[in-house]
């Protein structure tokens, strides 16, 4: 049995009361006071008076650190990694932390009085699965689901590409869709020593026998283990807890277990919040949760204005605690779905923008304070724009904000003379080429790809693609401007998300074989994502009724051909048309069963 991940609150209960030490106490001093995104203008401290602050995200560069966008200078800090008070220079880049201090009129600059960050996950790496793609893989960690990404991950003393079974790892980052963690920071520890070495969980107590609980894919001992928080509460089946402990045999022998409380009793009524993770629960804009609490973004402004809302979209939420949920006033993307990935052209620092040489042209990028910089060369510790030289390797995802793109990350590569670029498709010439964010490339002798890298013809992939579909080019060995890979991609899923987050065997009585515990999956099909026989259903819903295009849950194959009207009726599918072969573009509009059906709701 897995042990699903739930999510760390948003403030701990330890956490917390970090915070409200520094702040001298409760009342308003435990409120996460929303910032302003915007980079900053000027350097140092705030220099007189500013907004008492607290906010939780990640590390996205340093001098001191940014994060959620803020320059926080954190010379005179206190700073608390996993209950221990070190230097400032044992933070980070990628690990989520909570920041409490000042922070001046602008929103950009601020002075850290306390940093705190507690990882979410520590313990041996059991088993590794890799994406079809080949950009994400699926870590198993005491039970716990846990996806890394190539390009969304930061790693430490470890790579991508060399993690292994049996590495004792650390882990920070959000929940996302199905209950798995999606890693912002990994880093590989000494090896793992069975009994001897620390490791930490989260998750609900299982069924309680004696002095041991059921605890995922193993159990728990706290016969000796100082219980924290629980008060005259004793350990009980349902209990969301923190458990650190040695682990032998299956066996944690826990030396320490903290019981978490509802984040809703840590906020007042009329404080500001800020919070960054996944989206999770998601109903409709007015209701969903991101690290655990509850939001109501139906008045909120989105930035960019074409953010979608959605499980697993990564997101920064500020607005203000009612009634036991968190009402936004604005929400922003902190993961963009458009990539580039080639050698750098030009940066100019001072405009802070950065120019990707592509063979069929150039793509120019603006950074930000909330844009995180990580160097996989090794050649700086830290990463700043003005490291930056023409000739690098850059891998940078973005989002479009009008006719800007702007970086939500930005790597720095060894160049392995391959480019590639994933946006929305301008246009295209059937069985020629495509067309994206201005580059034409060509896509005569490409391979083409559905969503879940099932293979498709080139007939199939232009008798489907429109205008505003997201779709990857790859120019693979040698860069010549002529896609060797061409694949339609989710518009919000990130890696991995559609093959991992969604997994496990059905245990309800409904139609389906998907696993209902895996929240958040409904708009996946996970009897047969992206197989030959994969028709449209009801269930297939798209993320906006007006969205007549294919959205993220319009899996394409061989036999998913949509007509030029994109609306499709009672007539647009037949069983005998079921099995379509490459020489077959369109589908038969006299034909009809309706088995197979595809009614006038699956726009």
């Amino acid at each position: 049995m897995k042990n699903p991940f739930v999510p760390r609150p948003l403030v701990t209960s330890s956490a917390l009361a970090l915070v409200l030490s520094a702040c001298g106490g409760g009342g308003g001093g435990d409120s996460l006071v929303a910032v302003n995104p915007s980079p900053p203008t000027g350097g140092g401290g705030i220099g007189g008076s500013g907004q008492s602050t607290t906010s939780s995200g990640t590390i996205d560069g340093f001098g001191s650190i940014f994060v959620n966008g803020v320059r926080y200078e954190t010379d005179d800090a206190e700073v608390i990694i996993d209950g221990q008070v070190l230097d400032d220079d044992a933070l980070r880049l990628g690990m989520v932390v909570l920041v409490t201090g000042q922070v001046d009129d602008s929103g950009a600059t601020g002075d850290a009085e306390r940093v705190v960050y507690d990882n979410e996950l520590k313990g041996p790496i059991s088993s590794i699965e890799v994406s079809a793609d080949g950009d994400a893989k699926l870590l198993t960690i005491l039970g716990v689901n846990v996806i890394v990404e190539r390009a969304g991950t930061v790693f430490e003393d470890v790579s991508f590409d060399s993690v292994s079974v049996d590495d004792f790892v650390e882990v920070s980052g959000f929940t996302g869709r199905g209950d798995s963690l999606r890693a912002t920071r990994l880093e590989r520890k000494d090896p793992f020593v069975p009994g001897q070495s620390l490791v930490e969980v989260r998750g609900r107590v299982g069924v309680v026998s004696g002095s041991q609980f059921a605890f995922g894919d193993v159990s728990v001992d706290f016969s000796t283990a100082t219980l924290e928080d629980f008060g005259s509460v004793a350990v009980s089946e349902g209990q969301l807890v923190e458990v650190q402990g040695t682990l032998a045999e299956g066996l944690i022998t826990a030396t320490r277990i903290e019981l978490d409380g509802d984040p809703a009793s840590r906020f007042t009524d009329g404080a500001t919040v800020q919070v960054q993770g996944a989206v999770t629960g998601f109903l409709d804009s007015a209701s969903f949760q991101v690290g655990g609490v509850e939001v109501d973004a139906s008045n909120a402004t989105l930035q960019p204005a074409g953010l979608i809302l959605a499980n697993g979209a990564v997101v920064q939420i500020n607005g203000v605690w009612e009634a036991g949920r968190l009402l936004a006033n604005t929400v922003q993307s902190r993961r963009g779905r458009i990539k580039v990935e080639g050698p750098l052209g030009a940066v100019d620092a001072d405009a802070g923008t950065v120019t990707l040489q592509l063979v069929p042209g150039s793509v120019t990028v603006s950074i930000d304070s909330a844009t995180r910089f990580d160097d996989d060369t090794d050649r700086s510790s830290i990463l700043r724009i003005g490291d930056l030289v023409p000739g690098d390797f850059l891998e940078v995802e973005a989002y479009l904000d009008g006719d800007r793109l702007v970086a939500t990350t930005l790597d720095r590569d060894d160049d392995d003379n391959e480019q590639e670029l994933q946006g929305p498709v301008d246009s295209f010439v059937a069985g020629e080429s495509v067309s994206i964010l201005g580059l034409t490339y060509s896509t005569t002798g490409a391979e083409f790809e559905g969503r879940d890298d099932v293979d498709i013809s080139a007939d199939t992939f232009f008798a489907n693609v429109q205008a505003g579909d997201l779709v990857k080019i790859s120019d693979d060995s040698i860069a010549d401007g002529i896609a060797d890979d061409v694949e339609f991609e989710d518009r919000v899923a990130l890696a991995g998300e559609r093959e991992f987050a969604c997994f496990g065997d059905d245990d309800s009585e409904d139609d389906d074989e998907t696993d209902d515990s895996s929240e958040g999956c409904d708009d996946f099909d996970d009897d047969n994502p992206l197989a030959s026989d994969d028709d449209l259903t009801d269930d297939d819903d798209d993320l906006t009724d007006d969205d007549d295009d294919l959205t993220d849950d319009d899996d394409l194959t061989d036999d998913d051909d949509l007509t030029d009207d994109d609306d499709l009726t009672d007539d647009d599918l037949d069983d005998d048309d079921d099995d379509l072969d490459d020489d077959e573009d369109d589908l038969d509009d006299d034909e009809d069963d309706e088995d197979d059906d595809l009614n006038d709701d699956d726009d």
